[in-house]
């Protein structure tokens, strides 16, 4: 019989490539390093070829070693979809999900969607996870996080993407800013007077598109980290911005002298949930879905997707 490699070899040279580092990867499997490094050179004697170049504390996986890993993912990956597709057959929704969240949904919906699941899931761990569209989706690629709740449009077409809702945009600004007053077409808009996050929030993409808005030099070049932020700069009377309904359910113009109109042309971001083709979880992630579809309606006062 041959001699095939195991999950657990194939695991530890993922987490070798994922750290580049023997130690870090040891630590973050729970195990001593001399374990992880016997374990890699076993893989490699199964393999017949050298998969890491190693020397004093450096290392560099070969061209070889980097195929392999390619594979090993992919096999690992199928193999947690094994485990996780009888696992949600018989307790569906049971222990810990991680959700990823990008930041202009997670500061108006993390908090409530913990209760909701509290309450709705008595089974269910909910981690959330807040962090940019790319990097949320680098970690759903990974396997480090089940789900991601992303705004889109945006590249997702390596993963399944569920449409739960459509939340609307509304121009906002100070209820004294007199340039703003009646407008229809943004362009008219004063130069320098538009007011938008900076270009790692996908929500400045998805206002610019959904508001027609293309005359750059409207465009103020000062880029908010927050939402918070842009609304300083337009409480002070420097101009508009464009905020989602989601905030503006939440409560974020509350105690503030801001008007938000909603926008003529029906402009807004669809929200979306995402998750790798290849899971064995479809069940429980649709299921999910459904529920946090309601939840969106329900807290949030968003449309639904369909």
């Amino acid at each position: 019989m041959t001699h095939l490699p195991s999950i657990k070899q194939l695991q530890y040279l993922l987490a070798v490539h994922q750290h580049q580092h023997f130690g870090r990867a040891a630590s973050a499997c729970f195990i001593g390093q001399s374990t992880l490094s016997s374990a890699i050179q076993n893989l490699e004697e199964i393999l017949g070829c050298q998969l890491i170049e190693r020397e004093n504390r450096s290392l560099m996986f070969t061209a070889i070693g980097e195929e392999v890993v390619q594979c090993a993912r992919t096999i690992v990956n199928d193999t947690m979809s094994l485990k996780e597709l009888t696992k949600s057959f018989l307790t569906p929704l049971n222990g810990k999900l991680t959700v990823g969240v990008i930041p202009t949904i997670a500061s108006f919906i993390a908090a409530p969607l913990y209760h909701f699941c509290q309450q709705t899931f008595a089974d269910l761990e909910l981690v959330l996870i807040e962090d940019t569209s790319d990097n949320l989706l680098d970690k759903l690629e990974q396997g480090q996080i089940d789900l991601a709740l992303l705004a889109l449009p945006y590249q997702t077409a390596k993963f399944h993407t569920q449409v739960l809702a459509k939340d609307h945009f509304s121009l906002v600004h100070h209820q004294d800013y007199s340039a703003a007053q009646g407008i229809e077409d943004f362009n008219l808009l004063p130069d320098a007077s538009v007011f938008l996050l900076e270009q790692e929030h996908c929500m400045t993409g998805h206002a610019l598109t959904a508001c027609h808005l293309h005359r750059a030099s409207c465009i103020n070049p000062f880029e908010a980290a927050s939402l918070h932020t842009l609304l300083s700069m337009v409480e002070h009377q420097l101009g508009v911005t464009f905020l989602p309904q989601m905030a503006i359910n939440a409560g974020i113009l509350a105690g503030q002298q801001m008007q938000a109109i909603p926008l003529q042309n029906n402009a807004y971001r669809e929200i979306g949930l995402l998750w790798r083709k290849t899971t064995g979880r479809i069940r429980d992630f649709k299921l999910f879905s459904q529920q946090l579809e309601v939840f969106l309606q329900q807290q949030c006062s968003v449309d639904f997707a369909g």
